[in-house]
């Protein structure tokens, strides 16, 4: 016998305050980020066979499900990501260009009034207040290439702060992914399949998260869980199980942090391959504009000090004494960092100092042959004896390494911390050519050649100026400063545009719900006519056999 009116009602009953719970679901999470909308999914119960053919039982409640598509889901995670990474990486680089560009706080202005003094001692060779002058503008110029690099250096420790605190809040996000991943199968197993469409959005807002802290690639699994792997290929998360990221300082140089993935039975260097969101914003930035800055800047400034001194040397004061060095690098050795025996020293070749490039070098031993490799463009060159002389830097093996062995020669990135003005005697000024007193009194030859290097292509390889120099310094940096703010707008608008993409598909519409909801109640009614229908022919059915 078939099902009873009533039954068919009840179950029509008991499907439409499904679906009336689950928009009022939908309208109460309109404003909640990530949330997709959910509907219920029903069919039609098994029908009876009778003499007369099949009759249907009613409807019934198969599932509950999100409207969820991965596709653009995964274009949301990735255009979030790109956009996160260019959004660090122009946020501090426009710093940098601020700084290098300002007029008052830049190096153009300092190192023009330093040469107009220059050109004054020139003009009078035995004013004391010219040549006062003179000391004091080169103590200015000093003193301007120590700020820019003091604040280049507070930017460097910006930056590694940045990536401790990303660094924590990834491994945070990811432990509760983890979490999240065994509460998910947890919940789908106990629901023989069916999706815990709430911790299914939760889940895909964390690896939302995620990406926007670093690149990620995730892989969903049967179960509702995902794995999480970042760079090439680690693996971040794991089931219910997260790996965590950390810093270590540098093998040579213990200021340039690298990025660690532990994994609880090892620890992998992973920084050449992280990329994407914050994370690999500020590697970017460290890498790509803030190391070349802070090298460029001191090229400029061990360029200028070396040649400087060199004429300066050359000359007489007014005392008829061999010129002293007028600025001071404070050391005359170039900072080198090791790992393993041995120790190198490298200095400053007067001779070619205006080879000398912005990078720093590493020379490697590897037990018998010795390797110089110039990190800027990764040339490498054997060396067979010392001292060697490479790109205006000299460098000598003082005592061998007893096995292998690395060193970091860092000829430029400190060298504008590091400039001073050696002079404090204004007679002591080299202004002249002659080696006598006497004719030293108003000889203003070496003066002039002092003058004379304002114009001259003494840096980068006898192609530039050191305003010439410094100016490619500011174009490259607000070259970059504006590339990266093009494509910050152009990847927020994608990012919109996926989200909006998203929103079409998964998001909460309030027409169509408040359609649904006039419908479902509409249906509700309905049904609950059936029963009254259904109570009523019951009653009259009663009646008809009491008779």
């Amino acid at each position: 016998m078939g099902s009873s009116i009533l039954d068919i009602a009840t179950s029509a009953l008991r499907v439409t305050q499904n679906a009336l719970d689950t928009t009022a679901q939908n309208i109460a999470n309109v404003n909640t980020e990530g949330y997709s909308r959910q509907r219920v999914q029903s069919s039609a119960r098994q029908p009876q066979f009778t003499g007369a053919g099949f009759f249907g039982t009613g409807v019934q409640t198969t599932s509950v499900r999100r409207a969820y598509d991965q596709f653009l889901t995964g274009q949301l995670r990735n255009a979030s990501s790109n956009f996160s990474e260019v959004d660090s990486f122009q946020r501090l680089t426009s710093q940098i260009d601020n700084l290098v560009a300002d007029p008052d706080a830049g190096m153009a202005s300092a190192m023009e009034n330093f040469f107009n003094a220059v050109h004054d001692v020139a003009s009078d060779p035995t004013s004391i207040p010219a040549r006062q002058t003179l000391i004091t503008e080169g103590q200015t110029l000093a003193d301007r290439f120590n700020t820019l690099d003091a604040r280049l250096k507070n930017m460097g420790e910006q930056v590694r702060q940045d990536m401790q605190n990303t660094i924590g809040e990834i491994n945070s996000l990811a432990t509760e992914l983890a979490n999240l991943n065994g509460k998910i199968a947890y919940e789908q197993g106990k629901a023989q399949g069916r999706p815990p469409n709430d911790l299914l959005d939760q889940r895909d807002r964390l690896v939302l998260r995620i990406a926007e802290k670093i690149d990620v690639t995730p892989v969903f699994q049967d179960s509702g869980a995902v794995s999480v792997f970042i760079g090439n290929g680690q693996q971040l998360v794991s089931d219910a199980h997260a790996n965590r990221l950390g810093l270590k300082p540098g093998d040579t140089d213990p200021k340039a942090l690298e990025i660690t993935l532990d994994d609880g039975t090892s620890t992998l260097t992973i920084t050449s391959a992280v990329s994407g969101g914050e994370l690999g914003g500020l590697v970017r930035f460290r890498d790509e504009t803030l190391a070349p800055a802070e090298n460029k800047l001191g090229q400029l400034a061990a360029g200028l000090a070396v040649t400087f001194n060199q004429v300066h040397e050359s000359g007489y004061d007014l005392d008829g004494n061999t010129g002293l060095s007028f600025f001071d690098l404070q050391s005359p050795q170039i900072p080198v960092f090791q790992e393993g025996t041995g120790t190198v020293v490298a200095n400053y070749d007067a001779a070619n100092i205006s080879e000398l490039q912005a990078s720093d070098y590493r020379l490697d031993y590897d037990g018998g042959n010795y390797t110089l490799t110039r990190l800027s463009d990764n040339t490498q060159t054997s060396i067979s004896t010392f001292p060697y002389i490479q790109d205006g830097i000299e460098i000598n093996v003082t005592t061998p390494p007893t096995g292998s062995a690395s060193f970091l020669i860092r000829p430029t990135a400190d060298a504008a911390g590091k400039i001073g003005v050696g002079l404090t005697d204004p007679r002591r000024i080299a202004a002249a050519e002659n080696d006598t007193a006497a004719g030293a009194v108003g000889d203003n030859g070496n003066a002039l050649k002092l003058a004379a290097m304002e114009g001259e292509q003494t840096m980068l390889g006898g192609n530039a100026t050191f305003q010439d120099t410094y100016g490619r310094l500011v174009a490259e940096v607000g070259s970059q400063t504006r590339s990266a703010k093009i494509s910050r707008g152009a990847l927020e608008t994608l990012k919109q545009q996926a989200l909006e993409a998203r929103e079409s598909v998964s998001g909460v519409n309030l027409d169509e719900e408040a359609a649904n909801l006039i419908k479902f109640q509409q249906t509700y009614q309905a049904a609950a006519q059936v029963v009254s229908v259904a109570s009523q022919t019951f009653d009259t059915l009663l009646n008809a056999v009491r008779r």
